[in-house]
């Protein structure tokens, strides 16, 4: 804050000495440069580090966590949980057995366990309640449900920053309340590339609470080919303009941010995420952004994916290219608070 309340003295104080030098026809255009810093800047001085108003409603018991961001989601979040509990319960041994082998513990008949964390990020509609009743009706096995209700609307960045920090497991599963990647087909994917990025890297084998910071981002980029055919010219561009501006601006090692289906040790999840910013769609660039400075293991894995009707992110052209604008102003505002040291990372 302290760096913000100086530049705005700085330019302040330069803008007045240069309008008493200048002829009045160019002060505008000063106005005008400063208004666009000032833009450029915006997300800098509206995600300052500071608390998030929340109440955390422990429902449900876990091991490998969860999380799921919800915005208005009464309708479809349902649907996603009938469908993750369903695969999560017939498949418990087997992923068992996946989630041990990324640890390098030994086979164990103890199962595991699943702590799902609903983030109702500030909904209007009935998000909460369905949930409440979900878990009551619904959630067996001794599974956790953590239902983290946000007092106002935060953004995606907000509610799964604060999911995961919320969360207890060791291995954390962010996904989407839309269901849009498969999970029997994304869960098995993201914890074999896990094990092949820590594995023989737990020195103690016996627990992985020990494994060192990694993430494992699901990936739609092999399906950009297909989806190209059926995007209108407008989302194609933008979509090839948005992954330049990833590689250039963030990591030429991860190709699609955007996924909503990721995978943390926890060491990682508590790196990354204290340290996270940004809280609206553009969240997840930072997140890679602060992966390469801590030297976070990262890895991609190709997962299946189909649209879901009713996304937050449907719009006209003019609405979906504002949207896109502000992502890439976000990801040249993250680049120059991290150079400038107006953002500092805590190891």
């Amino acid at each position: 804050m302290k760096y913000m309340i100086l530049c705005a003295v700085l330019i302040l104080h330069g803008l007045h000495r240069v309008c008493l030098a200048l002829q009045p026809s160019h002060i505008l255009t000063c106005i005008g440069i400063v208004a666009l810093v000032l833009i450029a800047f915006y997300p800098a001085y509206t995600n300052l580090e500071g608390g998030l108003d929340c109440t955390v409603t422990i429902l449900a018991d876990n091991i490998l966590s969860l999380v799921v961001p919800a915005y208005n989601e009464a309708e479809r979040l349902p649907l996603m949980l009938d469908v993750t509990l369903e695969y999560l319960n017939t498949n418990r041994k087997e992923i068992t057995r996946l989630f041990n082998a990324v640890g390098g513990c030994r086979p164990s008949e103890l199962l595991l366990q699943f702590e799902f964390i609903i983030v109702n990020d500030g909904s209007t509609d009935d998000t909460e309640s369905v949930v409440r009743k979900y878990a009551a009706e619904n959630v067996t096995n001794g599974d956790i449900v953590k239902l983290v209700s946000m007092h106002t609307n935060n953004g995606k960045g907000g509610a799964v920053k604060m999911g995961i920090l919320k969360s207890s497991g060791q291995l954390c599963l962010m996904l989407d309340a839309d269901g849009a990647t498969d999970i029997a087909d994304g869960l098995p994917k993201v914890l074999n590339g896990m094990k092949d990025l820590v594995g023989g890297n737990n020195r103690r084998g016996n627990a992985s609470s020990f494994l060192p910071p990694a993430a494992v981002f699901g990936s739609r980029a092999h399906l950009e080919e297909e989806s190209s055919a059926s995007r209108s010219k407008i989302r194609t561009f933008l979509m090839h303009s948005f992954h330049l501006f990833v590689k250039i601006l963030c990591s030429p090692r991860i190709k699609d941010t955007q996924c909503g289906f990721k995978l943390f040790t926890r060491s990682a999840a508590v790196l990354l995420f204290t340290n996270l910013h940004l809280r609206r769609w553009a969240f997840d660039t930072e997140v890679v952004v602060i992966a390469e400075k801590l030297d976070v293991s990262l890895a991609e894995v190709g997962v299946v994916w189909h649209e879901v009707e009713g996304s937050k992110l449907d719009a006209d052209k003019i609405t979906l290219a504002f949207v896109s604008l502000g992502m890439l102003r976000d990801m040249v505002c993250v680049r120059a608070c991290y150079l400038l040291g107006i953002w500092t990372l805590k190891r």
